[in-house]
């Protein structure tokens, strides 16, 4: 397990909490609507190469779903 929280900035640690709270998310063109933010693609991506969270497909809807490790270090936090 890494120290997340040194690897990460305070944009991505928002988008990780932002994930964690709310059920609801969507794509839009560039960009994901999570709750009230919009995150853009290269974030999401850049947490999903770090393995904190993945893209999920659930009835032909993406969805975004935080791993073990992402749910630790927000409820950590």
């Amino acid at each position: 397990m890494t120290n997340g929280s040194k690897q990460l900035s305070k944009t991505s640690i928002e988008t990780l909490s932002a994930i964690y709270k709310y059920r609801h998310q969507r794509r839009s063109g560039r960009a994901w609507l999570v709750g009230n933010r919009r995150v853009s693609v290269a974030t999401v991506s850049g947490l999903e190469r770090k393995a904190f969270l993945k893209e999920v497909a659930f009835n032909g809807t993406p969805t975004l779903v935080l791993t073990d490790e992402g749910k630790r270090l927000v409820v950590g936090r």
